[in-house]
């Protein structure tokens, strides 16, 4: 019930908001190359993104690099792992990481225009086990507490234990 929730409350984003772009220009916008982007989080953990794509500037591909082993994050998801501006938070013991995980595509109305949407989310993610855990659209604007607990910027506790 509640990915169908998920589902439908994305669904009405899409559909109620986005910019209109020729689809001359939707091919090119959506063309990723390959870019190898790391990104430390503590001595031993790091965020790897392998790929880029400079036209709608987000990064692809997703991978957490634990002691030189990397491991794609929800290998066969949905989840891209993509992010505008490479955020990301580790939390106090080192067990979860907040990054942005941005939706961002073309949805095509006529065989001459396509309209961009952009969707802003964030997820957490288990880095022992490479695994997304929670996926928000609101509170990514908070923080980690000394007891490893995501906390929203209004003080709401929105993950770990209370």
């Amino acid at each position: 019930m509640k990915k169908i929730t998920t589902v439908l409350m994305i669904l009405m984003i899409l559909i109620t908001c986005g910019n209109v772009a020729s689809s001359r220009n939707h091919e090119v916008q959506t063309k990723t190359e390959k870019k190898d982007t790391l990104i430390a989080l503590n001595n031993n953990i790091s965020l790897y993104y392998a790929s880029y794509n400079n036209n709608m500037k987000l990064w692809y591909n997703l991978y957490i690099v634990n002691k030189n082993k990397r491991i794609k994050i929800d290998k066969g998801n949905k989840y891209k792992g993509t992010g505008s501006e490479l955020f990301s938070s580790l939390s106090p013991n080192a067990n979860y990481v907040v990054v942005d995980a941005i939706i961002k595509d073309y949805v095509h109305e006529s065989d001459k225009d396509s309209t961009l949407h952009e969707n802003y989310t964030c997820a957490i993610i288990d880095v022992k086990k490479a695994k997304i855990v929670k996926q928000m659209q609101q509170d990514c604007d908070g923080s980690w507490n000394k007891k490893n607990q995501w906390v929203s910027s209004g003080g709401k506790v929105v993950f770990g234990q209370q």
